[in-house]
C-alpha cells in the first residue's frame, strides 16, 4: 500500500471551524481552532505516520503526530459520561467515530465545550435598556475525531493525530 493511494482530506482541507479529538484513554476532549492545528503543521516538521483500520491491508489515513503542547488555544475536558465506558478497541472505525461524536455533544449540552464566538456590545439603545449589553454570535462548524490514545501523558502518546491524508476502502461515513 503506497501513500499515492490516499487522497488529501484531512485538517489541510476540511470546512471545519473547531476541532474535538476524544481520546479514550485519558477520558478527555482535545478541543482547539482547526486554523491553529493547520499553523502547528504548516512546514511539516512532524513525521507523517500511517493509520490503519481492523480488517484492511495496509494504511487507510496519513497524519502528523503533534505535540499537544505545539497546538495553541487548545483546550482539555475531562468529564465523566457512561460513554466512556461503551468504548473498546474492537469496535470498526465507524462504530468509534459515532461514539466519540455523542461525547462531544454530551459535553456541549452540559456547557463544558470551548466556542470561540464573535461577540459585541449592541449600540442599540432600546436593546441595552431591555438587559442585553452583548450580542453573541456562534456559526461553528465542529469537526470530531476519534483519536484513542491522544493527548497527555503517560496513558496517551503526547500527540494529536492530524490527519493529511485517507481513504476509505470499507465505504463506510
Amino acid at each position: 500500500m503506497t501513500t499515492s493511494q490516499l487522497v488529501d482530506y484531512g485538517i489541510e482541507t476540511e470546512q471545519s471551524d473547531i476541532r474535538a479529538h476524544v481520546s479514550v484513554v485519558n477520558r478527555s476532549i482535545y478541543v482547539f481552532p482547526t486554523a491553529d492545528g493547520v499553523a502547528a503543521v504548516q512546514g511539516a516538521i512532524f513525521p507523517l505516520r500511517p493509520a490503519y483500520q481492523p480488517d484492511v491491508e495496509g494504511a487507510t489515513a496519513e497524519g502528523w503526530l503533534v505535540p499537544i503542547k505545539r497546538i495553541q488555544n487548545l483546550r482539555r475536558l475531562s468529564f465523566q459520561t457512561f460513554a466512556w465506558e461503551k468504548f473498546h478497541p474492537t469496535m470498526s472505525t465507524s462504530e468509534k467515530g459515532a461514539l466519540a461524536v455523542e461525547c462531544v455533544a454530551e459535553s456541549m449540552r452540559l456547557g463544558r465545550f470551548p466556542f470561540w464566538v464573535d461577540a459585541q456590545e449592541t449600540e442599540r439603545r432600546e436593546i441595552q435598556i431591555k438587559g442585553t449589553d452583548i450580542i453573541v454570535f456562534c456559526h461553528k462548524r465542529v469537526q470530531v475525531k476519534c483519536d484513542w490514545r491522544c493527548g497527555d501523558q503517560p496513558a496517551g502518546t503526547g500527540n494529536l493525530f492530524l490527519q493529511k491524508a485517507e481513504r476509505n476502502p470499507l465505504k463506510r461515513i
